[in-house]
């Protein structure tokens, strides 16, 4: 006979073992697999204030005083210090373009805080030792928690309960599934999720890993310069570190451990046969440690290769997107059903935010009542980032016309974050659920993608998200922007 369960979580990502956590803490029998074990590398690494808003409110809605101690850098120190993690200030960028030094100080160069202190600040997550903290963490709540188990099978035919397959040869039972499998896809592989990747404008390939001695590229840019440029509002080391390059941008996230995750992101254009040839140029890069430029060469040129084994991580395609809900008793969580991009850090958040619906659905008496509204949510956030995101990448060859693009997007988190500090749960995170926001996004792109000059593009994006733009974007002295979060 098989275990039956009233929810099956396919995956142990931290979305999935919080759920996991949740649902048990309020009675609930939980099967949480994974056909992987943990610890195990993985990326969707850098937190924003609005997932640490999120994961604050989880925290203290269902009295789990670890979130709320993950929810800043300087609580994380204290409680937690054993888990691995980075300090994340706010957001740094570097455009290496046809390199020159700058001439003025934020020519070449954007630095936004995030939080007013380094105790207040959003982290990096060193997502190894996080997920495996928050998977024994959802055992210790009583959920039956399975590594190295994976699902082979789905069975929807009987309406009240999914029959599911193990590749062990058991089988269990469970009247709701929630895939959180991530890229895997599971239910999506067996069941034939409705596939809306081909909908999203922004393509993008990755290649990535971890590496142990990344040097200091704020001590670079200020020796460079001769001053302190590149520390001002704060050290742009502690950031989501961007660098323009000329096959797209890098990443930089450095942990409190030695680790520093480096990612390369290369825009996928013309015909599909080039994409290959692009993925390898990406790929090339981060093999040779940037050694087509002598800023960031210097900077990792004796670094080693740590995780994710002795080789560089690809993905061909970034993106994908498919309806959330595969059936009516079958759900994917954000981060399985939509990835749409690491450049504005959003994908921590989007998972936060369906935890707490997910939550919602599974814990109500008629969960099918709630479906249709996380459908509708998830997938407008999808395309609303995407719009966001695709926006500043036909920006990136002009790096005033990419900072512009950028304001847009930190109006729209600024925003959210308010309306969640003051109390508020947004149907919709980024103002997706703003229709005038929505509308300026749409309009933003068009101006970006004008005859217009850089500076008559400025101009007109600052016009278009002034009625939310409460954190003097666009107004900053020498690109640089000190606190404009609500923490």
């Amino acid at each position: 006979m098989s275990q039956r369960f009233d929810v099956a979580i396919i995956g142990s990502g931290f979305a999935g073992s919080i759920l996991a956590r949740i649902l048990a803490s309020r009675g609930r029998r939980v099967a949480l697999l994974d056909a992987a074990k943990h610890p195990r590398f993985a990326i969707g690494e850098s937190s924003t204030p609005i997932a640490d808003l999120l994961l604050r409110r989880l925290g203290q809605h269902y009295g789990f005083a670890d979130l709320e101690n993950l929810s800043a850098y300087g609580r994380w120190q204290r409680t937690l210090p054993d888990l691995a993690c980075g300090i994340k200030r706010g957001f740094s960028y570097f455009d290496h373009r046809r390199w020159n030094l700058e001439s003025h100080v934020g020519q070449r160069s954007l630095i936004v805080a995030a939080s007013p202190t380094d105790d207040d600040s959003d982290t990096h997550w060193y997502r190894s030792d996080v997920d495996a903290y928050l998977f024994q963490k959802a055992s210790d709540a009583g959920v039956e928690a399975r590594q190295g188990v994976a699902v082979t099978s789905l069975d929807l035919s009987d309406s009240a309960q999914v029959r599911i397959g193990l590749a062990s040869g058991d089988r269990i039972s469970a009247g709701f599934v929630v895939d959180a499998s991530g890229a895997a896809a599971v239910s999506a592989r067996l069941l034939g999720a409705t596939p809306m990747t081909d909908r999203l404008a922004t393509k993008t390939c990755a290649a990535f890993a971890h590496f142990r001695g990344v040097e200091s590229y704020s001590d670079v840019f200020n020796s460079l310069h001769g001053d302190h440029r590149a520390s001002e509002p704060f050290d742009a080391d502690a950031a989501a570190q961007h660098h323009l390059i000329d096959v797209g941008w890098a990443w930089m996230l450095r942990m409190n451990n030695g680790i520093t995750s480096v990612g390369v992101v290369s825009p996928l254009q013309g015909d599909a046969s080039t994409h290959h040839d692009t993925l390898q140029r990406a790929t090339g890069v981060l093999n040779n440690r940037f050694s087509g430029d002598a800023t960031i060469h210097q900077v990792v040129r004796d670094s080693v290769l740590v995780a994710p084994g002795s080789h560089v991580a690809t993905i061909g395609r970034v993106q994908r997107l498919h309806d959330p809900v595969v059936a009516i008793q079958c759900l994917m969580t954000p981060a399985t059903a939509a990835t749409i991009d690491p450049l504005h850090s959003t994908g921590i958040a989007h998972a936060l935010a369906g935890v707490m619906r997910l939550a919602d659905i599974l814990l109500a008496s008629d969960p099918r009542e709630r479906i249709e509204r996380y459908r509708a949510s998830m997938l407008a956030e999808a395309f609303h980032v995407d719009q966001l995101i695709s926006m500043a990448y036909r920006s990136m060859h002009s790096f005033p016309r990419f900072t512009a693009s950028c304001m847009v997007y930190f109006a729209a988190a600024i925003a959210c974050e308010e309306r969640i500090g003051r109390g508020e749960m947004p149907d919709r995170l980024w103002q997706a659920d703003d229709e005038a926001f929505v509308a300026a996004v749409k309009q933003s792109a068009e101006v970006i993608d004008s005859d217009a000059d850089d500076g008559e593009v400025v101009d007109q994006l600052r016009n278009l998200i002034a009625p939310w733009n409460t954190a003097g974007l666009f107004e900053g002295a020498g690109n640089r922007y000190a606190y404009t979060a609500t923490k």
